[in-house]
């Protein structure tokens, strides 16, 4: 695995949470089983509401160990992700996907444990229409620009992009976050409080 994304397998987007204040999509954007970790490179897809017919070019360009990040055009009624299309992206080694939109199929894709996040579950689904969109372009979801390998990193609390750019001072920040947060969590399961921790710091 990139070195990179081995890293950020053991910093979990709380941890960055401490110092970041940009790049975590909607909160309605939620996992649709838990529990659930996914990090990888980020492949954006724009596709027209009601119209899924650009995800089967997305799956074949995608690299395997990407995550599909979906921008749905403001569809918030159309689930355009379900069983077979999860079976089929794990198939072709895809990490993820992040939908601005809901699901369908809750049963399969929890089977399956493909790593997804939406805004909720459908019925009403997507038809493969052929009406455009981008794959590798810029989008927007969840409120947060997602650029072509960009880095996303996923657990039961949300969803981070983090640009390719500022990895390095992420990940440098990030390690001694969950440091910090490690050493914390003993002290206070040894029975400290947190006027004990204070002390302790002010020591060190």
């Amino acid at each position: 695995m990139d070195p990179i994304l081995d890293t950020l397998k053991h910093i979990p987007p709380s941890t960055l949470g401490h110092f970041l204040d940009e790049g975590f999509l909607d909160i309605e954007i939620r996992p649709i089983f838990r529990p659930i970790a996914l990090v990888g490179r980020a492949f954006p897809v724009s596709a027209p509401p009601r119209d899924n017919g650009i995800y089967r070019r997305a799956l074949r360009e995608c690299r395997p160990g990407d995550v599909l990040v979906i921008h749905r055009g403001g569809d918030q009624r159309h689930a355009s992700f379900g069983g077979n299309l999860g079976l089929a992206a794990k198939n072709y080694g895809i990490a993820g996907a992040v939908l601005d939109g809901p699901v369908t199929d809750l049963v399969e894709l929890t089977e399956i444990r493909l790593p997804v996040f939406a805004r909720g579950v459908s019925a009403l689904t997507t038809r493969r229409l052929d009406l455009g969109g981008t794959i590798g372009e810029p989008i927007v979801c969840g409120g947060v620009h997602v650029a072509h390998g960009d880095y996303v990193v996923a657990d039961d609390d949300g969803v981070l992009i983090i640009a390719a750019s500022r990895i390095e001072a992420v990940l440098e920040q990030g390690r001694a976050a969950r440091q910090r947060e490690k050493e914390t969590w003993r002290l206070l399961g040894e029975g400290k409080t947190l006027d004990d921790l204070d002390q302790i710091r002010r020591k060190a």
